[in-house]
């Protein structure tokens, strides 16, 4: 079921209010508009209109047509490849330590997070999704698999188990995020780990910069959690897996990104 009503995504509270009316995407004039909405309970972010599945999905298979100027202009420099490296050495940080880790990038992108990891860690096994053919630049020894992750039954096609599962900057695009970090941690290994990075609506950069933050892309993110609800949406995701709460430890934390 596609999200219909103003129900958090991420804590499912039925208590919110329309904070954005008749937005449209930043770089993309024809996307949109869009009504966003705030969740009263946990302070997430929503959108009650979201896109249609083959929207989407266009959308995304033309994503570096939909970037901003300030993106353009980090990926012609070093920034970019700075910020990707950040997000590799935070992940390699959080993997088990142990020989021959298999891990999956979910949302790879042209694989620049899985290319520096694999060189981190290069007696682990990497496999990348994303719903583009796979990238040129991919490293050859991550395996990768063409997924739209927005279009369901998409852990059944990787048939298999990781001891690390990571996403960089997708929750915040998926249409369903409950059933997104459901899915993301019945991927774990026993003994895994699950990193999920996301902007965070509660954060003190977005409530002072309101829309001219740089992650309020109405259309492209279609939710933005808080700390709050994405701890909430991990735990109601581990109950629909009937983990009990002594089978995990889930924990939010913030970081600053340049």
């Amino acid at each position: 079921m596609r999200p219909n009503s103003t129900s958090c995504p991420y804590c499912g509270s039925a208590d919110s209010a329309i904070r954005y009316r008749q937005a449209y995407h930043k770089v993309d004039r024809s996307f949109g508009p869009f009504d966003l909405f705030e969740c009263r309970t946990c302070g997430s972010l929503g959108t009650l209109n979201i896109p249609s599945d083959d929207r989407l999905a266009a959308f995304y298979r033309a994503y570096n047509q939909h970037r901003p100027q300030w993106y353009t202009n980090a990926a012609a420099s070093s920034a970019l490849g700075a910020q990707y490296r950040f997000y590799a050495q935070y992940l390699e940080r959080l993997m088990p330590r142990k020989a021959a880790t298999s891990w999956v990038d979910i949302g790879a992108g042209h694989g620049e997070v899985a290319n520096l990891l694999l060189s981190l860690r290069p007696e682990s096994s990497g496999c990348a999704i994303d719903i583009a053919a796979a990238a040129p630049a991919l490293d050859g020894r991550v395996g990768y698999r063409s997924i739209d992750i927005n279009g369901g039954d998409w852990v059944e096609a990787l048939g298999a188990k990781f001891d690390f599962v990571y996403s960089v900057a997708v929750w915040e695009h998926v249409v369903r995020p409950m059933a997104f970090a459901r899915e993301s941690l019945s991927l774990v290994a026993p003994g895994g780990v699950l990193v999920m990075i996301c902007p965070d609506y509660g954060s003190f950069a977005r409530r002072a910069l309101g829309r001219a933050w740089a992650y309020f892309e109405p259309g492209e993110h279609l939710s933005i959690p808080t700390r709050e609800g994405a701890l909430e949406c991990v735990r109601r995701a581990a109950t629909e897996l009937r983990l009990r709460p002594e089978q995990y430890r889930a924990e939010s934390s913030y970081m600053w990104v340049g």
